[in-house]
């Protein structure tokens, strides 16, 4: 009787990790991220300096990084964390953009808005966890960013 209960047990809970196993795999199970710590050592973006300090301190809050005058041909990262781009970046036109994909869970970086790809998409990349690539903006303008596999990830770069 024992033994029937225990394997009945058993069976049950191994069920129950395959199915754990299947939805994570398929992304229908996120696991908690650790909250990060702002850190000034964290981000390879310049931090805006002179006017542009004074500007940005005046506009309030503002979700998007300005461009450095020097930043043309210069990289900027863009670190993914807790299925978010984090904030709007303004970049010099040429600056190649990094993506690193900081979550457990793949990514993708695609032009496009709401986790779908713009027909005229320039570029498309697919981000395993941990990994990065990146993208060279060579004209000006508005570039809207999403994950095709998670529609809620957004952002905007502005190209100047």
């Amino acid at each position: 009787m024992f033994l029937r209960i225990f394997l009945f047990g058993s069976a049950v809970v191994g069920l129950l990790v395959v199915a754990l196993v299947w939805a994570v795999i398929n992304g229908q199970y996120e696991a908690a991220q650790p909250t990060p710590v702002p850190s000034s050592s964290a981000s390879a973006i310049p931090a805006p300096s002179g006017s542009q300090a004074a500007e940005s301190a005046s506009a309030g809050a503002s979700p998007s990084v300005e461009a450095s005058p020097a930043a043309s041909g210069a990289t900027a990262m863009v670190m993914i964390a807790n299925i978010s781009f984090g904030p709007d970046l303004s970049v010099a036109a040429g600056t190649t953009v990094a993506f690193e994909n900081k979550d457990a869970v793949p990514h993708t970086a695609t032009q496009g808005s709401n986790g779908v790809k713009a027909p005229d998409a320039l570029f498309d990349l697919q981000l395993a966890a941990g990994a990065s690539e990146s993208y060279t903006f060579a004209d000006a303008g508005d570039y809207k960013v999403t994950c095709t596999l998670h529609p809620q990830m957004n952002m905007t770069i502005t190209v100047q």
